[in-house]
C-alpha cells in the first residue's frame, strides 16, 4: 500500500513540473501576491530598496510584491524562512552579504546553506561604508585615528550593528593588521550605534549613509576615510582605508540582493532578473538609490552567485584570523 502511494506521490509531483512550467510560459504567474521576505527591520538601509524594487514589480508584473520584515537572529530567522518556502515563485528573500557570506560561516549549526538552499536571481545595489568619527574626535584621518588609538590602548570604542556584521569585520580586520586595540560594542541596530555617538559614547562606526548622512550633514559626525576597496563617487576626495593602512582590497561595504529557494522555475528567475536590471538601468532609480547613499549594481544570476562564493572566502579568511564569532 505505502508503495502504490509512493508511486502515486511520484507521478503527481512529474506531472506537475510540467504544468508549472505550462503556466509560467503561459504568462500566468504571478497570480496572487508574492512574498519578499527582508531580515532587517523596517526603514533600514535593506528595506528602503526592497520596497523600491517591490513597487516597480508590483507595476510591471501585474500582482503585489509585499515586505516581509523578519528582522532578528543575525538575520537567521527570514532566510531559514525564505529557504523553506515552496519554490512556486511566491516567496522571496532580499538581503545583505552578510546573510548570505558571513553569518553562516559564524552561526552554530546554521539552519541554511547559500549553495544548497538558495537560488541567485540578482543583485540590486551596494551601499558603500565609510569611517565616521563624532564631529568632536580629534581624529581627521584614518591615520590619526589609528595613532590615537596607539597612544590610548583599550580606551577607544568602536560601534555596530552585531557580531559577525561587514562593519565588525572590518574593523576587527582592521585592529589585526594595525595592532590596535579598539573595544567593539555590539548594538541591536546602527540607529543605537549614531545616538550613542552623538552621546559621545563611541569613538568610531564603519557605517552606511542610510544610517549616517543625516549626521553628516548637521556636522554632528565626520567621515575620515571610505571603507571600500575605491573612493565612492559620494565624497571622491576621501582616501579609502587601503590606502592610509596598506590593506588590499579593505571593504566592509554592503551589497543587497535577491534570492529565491532552491528549485524555482528557471523562468521566474530570468524575467525577475530582467526587470530588475531594466528597472536599475533607470534614471529615476539611480537618483532615488543615491538619495539613501546607494548605487546600482545590477547583473545576472550568475554574476551574483560568484559574488557570493567570493565573499564567503573573503570572511571565512578574515574570521579565521581575527577569531570573530557569533555568540
Amino acid at each position: 500500500m505505502m508503495q502504490q502511494v509512493t508511486r502515486r506521490a511520484a507521478l503527481a509531483a512529474g506531472l506537475a513540473v510540467p504544468a508549472l512550467s505550462r503556466a509560467w510560459a503561459q504568462g500566468e504567474w504571478p497570480s496572487r501576491p508574492v512574498k519578499l521576505l527582508v531580515p532587517f527591520p523596517p526603514g533600514g538601509a535593506a528595506d528602503v530598496p526592497a520596497r523600491l524594487l517591490s513597487e516597480h514589480l508590483g507595476r510591471v508584473l501585474g500582482a503585489p510584491f509585499v515586505i516581509d520584515n523578519r528582522p532578528g537572529g543575525n538575520t537567521v530567522i527570514a532566510a531559514d524562512a525564505a529557504a523553506k518556502s515552496a519554490p512556486d515563485g511566491y516567496t522571496f528573500l532580499f538581503c545583505s552579504n552578510s546573510t548570505m557570506a558571513s553569518v553562516p560561516l559564524l552561526v552554530a549549526n546554521p539552519p541554511y546553506q547559500p549553495e544548497r538552499d538558495f537560488a541567485t536571481v540578482g543583485m540590486v545595489s551596494r551601499a558603500p561604508f565609510f569611517a565616521i568619527v563624532p564631529a568632536a574626535s580629534p581624529a581627521n584621518s584614518m591615520a590619526e585615528l589609528m595613532a590615537l588609538a596607539r597612544r590610548q590602548p583599550g580606551k577607544l570604542s568602536y560601534g555596530t550593528n552585531g557580531n559577525g556584521t561587514s562593519g565588525n569585520l572590518g574593523v576587527e580586520l582592521l585592529k589585526l593588521t594595525q595592532k590596535l586595540d579598539i573595544v567593539h560594542v555590539p548594538y541591536r541596530s546602527y540607529v543605537q550605534a549614531l545616538n550613542d555617538m552623538l552621546g559621545g559614547r563611541l569613538d568610531l562606526m564603519l557605517a552606511d549613509l542610510t544610517v549616517v548622512g543625516g549626521a553628516l550633514q548637521a556636522g554632528t559626525v565626520k567621515a575620515i576615510a571610505a571603507a571600500v576597496p575605491e573612493r565612492s563617487s559620494f565624497f571622491p576626495d576621501l582616501p579609502t582605508v587601503a590606502e592610509t593602512t596598506g590593506i588590499e582590497g579593505f571593504d566592509a561595504g554592503v551589497w543587497f540582493g535577491l534570492f529565491a529557494p532552491t528549485g524555482v522555475p528557471e523562468a521566474v528567475v530570468r524575467r525577475l532578473n530582467a526587470e530588475t536590471v531594466a528597472w536599475l538601468g533607470r534614471p529615476e532609480t539611480k537618483e532615488a538609490l543615491r538619495r539613501i547613499g546607494q548605487v546600482p549594481d545590477p547583473g545576472t544570476p550568475e554574476q551574483l552567485r560568484a559574488t557570493v562564493r567570493a565573499d564567503g572566502a573573503r570572511y571565512a579568511r578574515i574570521i579565521r584570523e581575527t577569531g570573530v564569532r557569533i555568540e
